[in-house]
This record gives C-alpha cells, sequence and structure tokens, in this order.
C-alpha cells in the first residue's frame, strides 16, 4: 500500500512542478506578446502619421495650384470688357 502511495506523490510533485512551469510560460508569453503589440501599434501610428504628412503636403500642392489655375483662368477670359447684346425689332 505504501508502495503505491509514492509513484502516487511522485507523480503529484512532477505535475505541480509542470503546472507551475507553465504558469511562469504564460506570464513570459503574455509579457512578449505585450511588448510585441505595443511595438506593432507603435509601427502602425508611425505608418499613418507619415501617410498623414504625405497626404496634406499633397492636398496643400494641389490648393495651390488650383488657386493659380482659377487666378489664370480669371484674367485670361474675364479681363475682356463684357459684350452687351441688344434686341432689334
Amino acid at each position: 500500500m505504501e508502495n503505491n502511495q509514492l509513484p502516487k506523490e511522485e507523480l503529484l510533485e512532477k505535475l505541480t512542478e509542470i503546472y507551475d512551469q507553465l504558469e511562469e510560460l504564460e506570464k513570459t508569453l503574455d509579457s512578449n506578446l505585450s511588448e510585441h503589440r505595443k511595438k506593432r501599434m507603435n509601427d502602425h501610428v508611425s505608418k499613418l502619421n507619415s501617410c498623414d504628412d504625405r497626404l496634406s503636403k499633397i492636398e496643400n500642392a494641389f490648393e495651390s495650384r488650383r488657386s493659380q489655375f482659377d487666378s489664370i483662368h480669371k484674367s485670361k477670359y474675364h479681363s475682356r470688357p463684357n459684350m452687351k447684346l441688344e434686341l432689334g425689332f
């Protein structure tokens, strides 16, 4: 009877050790994944900010060109004296 108890106790000790190791592994993995998640998030935010800057520059360039075009268009086509048409019978 005592012979049976010893292997059960040894098995229980081993299982307890394995459980403790698994808990430690879980904590380590959680910490590493959390750090990785933060790094990926920071990289993503950085890329979005870069895209935002580039888009703002493009929008500003577009607005500048548009205002130049508008001023050229107005000076070219609106500087002529207006013609008045009259109906005669």
